[in-house]
């Protein structure tokens, strides 16, 4: 028998001292926090050899049972906090690898790199290594921050930094929740100017937009957005001279409503059936109201948003420019539904707005 067999046959499940320090590191244990806390390198070697960890970086580990399981996305956050670790205190995470530690909603697929940055005054340059890259550059102050024992760009840079690297698409759908827990990426802007890609920053972080709530929703507006339609106001509340119901999306010139339907809302749940009724009988309300309905779902959002696009202006047709608009209300934190003011009101017309070039690369 092999040495490596001869460790697995008397490992097999990781000892409570080791799977307490995984969950204190959130999932990334480092040989620094490990020998602190008495548990020896060779033991984190011992069990790596035993397939019951594994190595990151030089000194950094996870469970493998955990990544076994693990979407590319939650692996590629563990990836970027063992690479952050590994890296020291002068490094921060940036882009797609600073949403993921943030939590921010991803959508497509996990980059198979991490992104970090580390802040000079002077200068701008990559450093690609094994591990991960590191931009050498200048930052502003305030964005360089410490989230769970690792340096992470905020939210707001990271979502921005994550817009000129690849597709608008996902870059907006995290800006919008980023925009949402009140971080503005419009402020950070500026200090990527000269650097690629910073057009998809620019365009992501002026359309952001905090009232929309589910990924669903955003690829709703980006579709009005991409087709060139007019954009629909987003989690209006409607009623009979009251707020009565909060819409995903409202075209108050026409009328019309889109209703964003995540799978989530129905998958594995005991009270699926009731959930579906309670959406027929606000649809039946919604229609009495005056108000034309279209629903759609994940596969039309993000993989064809053109027929998506053809049934929301089937849609705006079917529903001419009216010369009253319906009465509607907006939610203002803290306070409530309330009647929107002059900046509030959308346009009836097309947005004539411009995507930036090689938005969906």
């Amino acid at each position: 028998m092999t040495q490596a067999g001869r460790v697995s046959a008397r490992l097999r499940h990781l000892p409570s001292d080791v799977a307490e320090l995984l969950q204190l590191g959130f999932g990334v244990i480092d040989i620094a926090t490990a020998t602190r806390a008495g548990v020896d390198e060779s033991r984190l070697r011992r069990l790596a050899a035993a397939g019951l960890l594994v190595r990151f970086v030089p000194g950094c580990y996870a469970a493998a049972d955990v990544l076994v399981a693990a979407s590319p996305w939650v692996e590629h956050a563990l990836r970027s906090r063992a690479f952050a670790l590994y890296s020291g205190e002068a490094t921060f995470l940036t882009g797609w690898s600073a949403a993921a530690t943030w939590q921010l909603p991803t959508i497509g697929p996990a980059p198979e790199r991490v992104a970090a940055i580390r802040p000079n005054g002077a200068g701008h340059k990559v450093r690609r290594g094994p591990y991960g890259d590191i931009r050498i550059a200048a930052i502003p102050p305030g964005h360089a921050r410490r989230f769970r024992g690792i340096g992470v760009m905020s939210p707001g840079w990271a979502v921005a930094d994550a817009a000129r690297s690849g597709s608008i698409v996902p870059a907006l759908v995290a800006a919008d929740a980023a925009a949402a827990a009140g971080h503005d990426p419009c402020c950070v802007v500026p200090a990527m100017a000269g650097w690629p890609g910073v057009a998809r920053a620019r365009w992501v972080a002026d359309h952001a937009d905090p009232c929309a709530e589910s990924p669903l929703e955003t690829l709703g507006r980006f579709t009005c957005l991409q087709f060139d339609l007019p954009l629909p106001v987003a989690n209006a509340w409607v009623g009979d001279g009251r707020p009565e119901y909060r819409v995903d999306g409202l075209w108050p010139w026409h009328g019309a409503v889109f209703e964003a339907d995540g799978a989530l809302k129905y998958d594995n749940r005991p009270d699926a059936s009731r959930i579906v009724t309670r959406q027929g009988e606000r649809e039946w309300r919604l229609r009495r109201l005056g108000l034309d309905v279209v629903r759609f779902g994940w596969d039309l959002a993000w993989r064809n948003r053109a027929e998506l696009a053809a049934r929301f202006a089937a849609l705006l047709r079917d529903n001419a420019r009216h010369q009253e608009p319906v009465r509607w209300w907006k939610q203002v934190p803290g306070v409530g539904a309330v009647e929107p003011g002059p900046d509030d009101w959308p346009s009836p017309r097309r947005t004539g707005i411009v995507l930036p070039a090689g938005w969906d690369r």
